[in-house]
């Protein structure tokens, strides 16, 4: 039994298509999800920082206009989809500004090297290894804190997602025992034994 997917998801398949393609695939209420998910998404790419309080503004009020107006837990639920489209756009730019500081601190190690500075060639090795975190120890695994899962074992099938129970079930073991004993019995081959 296939699981049926979300909105969002489905959604999410389609997020890029223009929207004459998009009408092919999703419903009005799945065309309106995509154009507040790309209004977002836009909002997003131009100011990365931006607090989710601001989009849920923005999206409550309408988009500036451009979609129906929605309430403020529908908004939370699409800055949750929004978050698991373009991910921790906030932490992207921060590793990008940690890249860049040591790529200019190489930089500055190289002319400070060139021109026999070692005042120089220490203060960007020092940069470096404060933005790599290269001059603290990496932290040790606390193994005592790690608790493995809590299984409890059990027949109950219908715990499982997509599996049926199988009504008299005791039935269909002796036939599928007994198809597959002749078909050994069928497939054997008799083998005589010397000693």
């Amino acid at each position: 039994m296939k699981q049926e997917l979300s909105i969002y998801e489905v959604v999410e398949q389609h997020l890029y298509k223009s929207r004459e393609d998009a009408e092919k695939f999703l419903t009005p209420k799945q065309l309106e999800v995509k154009e507040r998910l790309m209004l977002c998404v836009s909002k997003k790419l131009e100011n990365p920082l931006i607090l989710d309080s601001i989009i849920v503004e923005f999206l409550v009020g309408g988009c500036g206009g451009a979609c129906a107006p929605i309430s403020q837990s529908q908004a939370y639920r699409d800055i949750a989809a929004l978050n698991r489209l373009v991910g921790n756009i906030q932490q992207a730019s921060k590793a990008w500004i940690r890249y860049t500081i040591v790529e200019g601190a190489k930089k500055g190690f190289q002319i400070a090297v060139d021109n026999n500075d070692a005042k120089g060639a220490a203060a960007c090795l020092d940069k470096i290894g404060k933005y790599t975190r290269a001059d603290k120890e990496d932290d040790e695994m606390n193994w005592e804190d790690m608790i493995p899962p809590g299984f409890e074992p059990t027949d109950d099938i219908t715990l499982l997602e997509g599996i049926e129970p199988i009504d008299n079930l005791e039935a269909e073991r002796q036939k599928f025992r007994a198809m597959f004993k002749n078909k050994m019995i069928a497939n054997s081959e008799y083998a005589s034994f010397d000693e």
